[in-house]
């Protein structure tokens, strides 16, 4: 019995200490402002938490409930954040909304990477904690 006591203890701190030693990615640091980046973190007010949005449908994290018109949109016509999505929105979300909305719609995210090194880099930095869950 107490073997599996410390067994059981061993193995939650070594999922911690597997949490621990993920940090945020380099080209995820400016989505910080808004967004949570760690796994099992709530949304915040400013918009949802990232992990696991790689490969999600748009509106992915249920817990957050400030989605905009254009993504309530875009989600409708079945957008799916795949790598080529994600990087064409974070060069412009206003632009890549509307243009699949078919419409000018309010989007809330106005935040944009121009520089396509870096916003390949916040793609790869969005995989890399998915696979810290």
């Amino acid at each position: 019995m107490r073997t599996t006591i410390l067994a059981a203890g061993l193995l939650t701190a070594l999922g911690g200490a597997a949490l621990a030693d993920c940090p945020t990615p380099q080209g995820l640091a400016p989505c910080k402002a808004c967004h949570a980046l760690e796994p099992g973190k709530p949304s915040r007010v400013t918009g949802p938490n990232l992990v696991g949005v790689v490969g999600q449908p748009a509106m992915h994290s249920a817990d957050f409930k400030g989605y905009s018109p254009a993504i309530k949109a875009a989600k409708d016509k079945g957008l799916v954040w795949t790598d080529e999505n994600l990087m064409a929105y974070i060069a412009d979300p206003k632009g890549f909304l509307d243009g699949i909305a078919g419409e000018p719609l309010k989007n809330a995210m106005t935040f944009q990477i121009k520089e396509e090194t870096k916003r390949k880099a916040a793609v790869d930095g969005l995989k890399t904690i998915a696979t810290c869950q």
